[in-house]
């Protein structure tokens, strides 16, 4: 049996123990609000109903209260068959989570009632909690942050592990990323030497006017959302939606699953913006070179350039090597470090 069905199986039959003895139904409602993205016509969004985890986050946790919140993450209580409304400008749209909690938008709008445009790059919806089967009616009230680009000059897709964070996913049986995962929190996972300096220069393109949005794609699962994102925080990485994967381990995925979650979010953000140029980012640890490639081909004179990390491992290395070495109509740069990467950007004219 496949790791990561016995794994979604044994979750499954502990949800339904701890639903038979009503362990955590006295929690408070929580949701975890993604962020989205959008165009005046067309919203995307997505997010899931809980009963609040108790994670305390401190900078300086000790190694056994990492353990205890990693292990809340993954041990999340969803609740499933909640309603929830989510207003977006003018429009309303009631939804019905699913077996593992979530709700998802992704519907095309009337422009006219789209949310007042009051700033160039980030709008907000309001996700309302209306009805718990446990709880009967509710009004828990919280918001979700919306990419709306307004004035981008071009958008920028980035893997997550191994390109901004070190995750080690290229190690035997992929062990130190579980530990990595399992053991640590935001503040003491590491990001690759001048990633963030680079990532804040192509937000700001080369007016540095600062409205480029930022897209990060990544094999983690939800449970780890919040900590990616205090992770960009604590990094000073440019905000932005993270589009991630149901439940299971990042040691726990098959190449093809990696390959069509990717893709499909790459498409996805592609779609959303037809009219938006984009820069990819990623590393010779995985797939993402093959999605990447494939992005470009599907979109003729829409990818500015695919940056791809080099993990400093010779045989994926010369694999990337091997599939850009004829290509001539796709800007694919295999890069050392992130300073490298600047410099051509800024040869191109991209970043100031």
């Amino acid at each position: 049996m496949p790791l990561t069905k016995l794994s979604k199986d044994l979750h499954r039959e502990w949800d339904n123990l701890v639903d038979r003895l009503r362990w955590g139904h006295d929690k408070p409602i929580d949701v975890a609000n993604y962020i989205g993205f959008g165009r005046p016509d067309f919203l995307y969004l997505t997010g899931r109903v809980l009963r609040d985890r108790g994670i305390a986050r401190n900078e300086r946790d000790q190694l056994w209260h990492n353990i205890v919140n990693n292990f809340k993450r993954f041990n999340s209580r969803e609740i499933n068959d909640a309603k929830v409304e989510i207003t977006w400008g003018g429009h309303v749209f009631e939804r019905t989570t699913d077996s593992e909690g979530y709700f998802y938008v992704e519907h095309a709008c009337d422009p006219d009632e789209a949310p007042k445009l009051d700033d160039e790059l980030w709008q907000e919806a309001t996700v309302r909690v209306v009805e718990t089967p446990l709880d009967g009616k509710v009004n828990y009230v919280s918001h979700s942050d919306v990419v709306l680009p307004r004035e981008a000059e071009f958008g920028i897709i980035s893997d997550i592990d191994d390109t901004i964070l070190k995750t080690d996913v290229t190690s035997r049986f992929k062990l130190k990323a579980m530990m990595h995962t399992l053991l640590k929190n935001a503040s003491n996972r590491r990001a690759f030497e001048g990633v963030s300096d680079f990532y804040k220069a192509l937000q700001g393109g080369p007016d540095a006017a600062g409205f480029n949005p930022f897209f990060y794609v990544s094999n983690s699962p939800w449970n780890l959302y919040d900590l990616l994102l205090d992770f960009l925080h604590l990094n000073h990485l440019p905000r932005g939606p993270i589009m991630l994967r149901d439940f299971g381990l990042p040691a726990e995925d098959t190449v093809v699953s990696y390959k069509t979650h990717k893709a499909d979010m790459v498409d996805k953000i592609l779609s959303t913006y037809p009219h938006l140029p984009f820069i990819l980012l990623g590393d010779s640890g995985e797939a993402d070179t093959d999605i990447y490639l494939e992005a470009a081909r599907n979109n003729p004179e829409r990818i500015l350039c695919i940056y791809i990390r080099d993990v400093q491992h010779e045989l994926r290395a010369q694999r990337i090597e091997d599939l850009i070495e004829d290509i001539s109509d796709i800007n694919v740069k295999l890069v050392g470090s992130y300073e490298e990467a600047a410099a051509h950007a800024r040869m191109e004219g991209w970043i100031q």
